[in-house]
């Protein structure tokens, strides 16, 4: 499993695919007029009302990954859903996840966002905490339409658009050819921070994009979650995808936060994800290194007012002020 190879949320949605289930087809009901717009919060994802098998369920909905749903147990349990038989459980071992590892549970379900078309989604449910003011998260790829469009009132309305393309239609990740590297690019809407690895800070710094900054903050994906990074500083006039860079930072190890500033120390990250970020110096083991990625944070998003998913053009489109 691709853990530390992808952000987070990805981590834990694609082991399903490893386990060999594919999202059946559900049978298309009456067409659904286009749905209108959905409104994201200032500093938070949408929140959004779900129907799965006996559960009425309130997710948040993330950019970040592709067609899943991520719950916590309680609410699976509540809903009465069961994993698929044999291949439905595995513990998984990742730092991100609290504690270190966790039970997974998964299966397809058929789910009805309020709004939206039901339709077969990879369902995964943990035993620990994935989100502390939902039932879970869901990808925004689960949501039936050719155009799905987000807008976020506390952004000032402009007149840049930005046009990013996607491998796929359903593909929630752009790819970034640089510095010899291929680097997988999602949005993440909760971070105030643009998030990424080493290997991809390592391909910024190789094109001349950012340096370090010496200075450490931290980054929490999930609840019970806290790990260590340390800021960027873009040069003047850097951008990525189109968009400028305002608060890059990478994922760096405990011993490289402790090194760069003593009081740091609050971090959760252990030596086992240390291949996925920053360490106090270049020597690398010969094993193959995770693969690059970037999250594009609140840093940048907040100065889009509009976000918008074209699912036949295969791109994302962002009107922005920058």
């Amino acid at each position: 499993m691709p853990g530390r190879a992808v952000a987070p949320s990805i981590a834990l949605a694609s082991w399903l695919v490893l386990a060999g289930l594919a999202a059946p087809a559900v049978a298309a009901g009456v067409p659904l007029p286009p749905p209108a717009p959905i409104v994201i919060p200032a500093d938070a994802e949408p929140r959004i009302a779900i129907r799965v098998k006996n559960g009425d369920l309130f997710v948040r909905l993330a950019l970040g990954f592709d067609k899943a749903l991520l719950l916590n147990a309680a609410p699976a349990a509540k809903a009465g859903l069961k994993a698929f038989p044999f291949i439905g459980k595995r513990t998984v071992r990742n730092p991100l996840i609290p504690g270190g590892e966790a039970v997974f549970r998964g299966n397809i379900y058929s789910v009805t966002p309020r709004g939206y078309a039901k339709t077969g989604v990879p369902t995964v449910w943990v035993d620990k905490p994935i989100a502390n003011d939902a039932d879970g998260i869901m990808s925004a790829f689960a949501l039936e339409g050719d155009r799905i469009s987000f807008v976020q009132p506390s952004a000032p309305m402009g007149n840049q658009l930005h046009t990013m393309t996607r491998p796929g239609r359903n593909d929630s990740l752009m790819k970034l050819a640089l510095g010899g590297e291929v680097i997988r690019v999602g949005f993440d809407l909760r971070s105030p921070d643009t998030v990424m690895n080493a290997r991809a800070a390592e391909a910024l710094e190789s094109a001349g994009l950012v340096h370090r900054a010496g200075t450490v903050g931290q980054w929490q994906p999930f609840p019970g979650v806290s790990l260590p990074f340390e800021r960027l500083t873009p040069v003047a006039g850097a951008k990525l995808l189109g968009l400028p860079m305002f608060r890059p930072a990478v994922r760096i190890t405990e011993a490289r936060a402790k090194l760069l500033d003593a009081k740091a120390a609050a971090g959760t990250s252990t030596v086992a994800d240390e291949e996925d970020a920053i360490t106090v110096n270049a020597r690398r083991e010969a094993k193959k290194r995770p693969a690059p990625w970037l999250l594009i944070g609140r840093d940048v998003l907040q100065h889009c007012a509009r976000i918008e998913i074209d699912r036949p053009g295969k791109t994302y489109q962002l009107t922005c002020t920058i």
